[in-house]
């Protein structure tokens, strides 16, 4: 189950063009940090891998991966998110 705690009143407070940081949790490896990534890049497509941060859970068995891409209008964002929330390896998007 994915939950998503992105809502729409949220919106309202982003101003475009800006930088946006989205976090995606999930298992703790690479397949999904490269997940992540490349669905950011579909919609971000000049993202550079710097732009990635990854933390462990406390148990290292998940992680959160943290990309920070340039957002030029909040269908970007939604388009995003939107993807993510179709993988069951996806656990939580903020």
């Amino acid at each position: 189950m994915t939950t998503d705690l992105h809502t729409p009143d949220s919106e309202t407070l982003i101003e475009f063009p800006c930088d946006y940081r989205l976090k995606a949790m999930g298992e703790n490896n690479d397949a999904f940090i490269e997940l992540v990534y490349q669905i950011t890049c579909k919609y971000a497509p000049n993202t550079p891998r710097d732009n990635i941060k990854v933390s462990n859970s406390k148990g290292k068995r998940f992680i959160s991966v943290n990309i920070t891409f340039y957002a030029t209008c909040i269908e970007q964002i939604h388009g995003i998110y939107g993807e993510l929330k179709q993988y069951p390896e996806v656990k939580m998007t903020l």
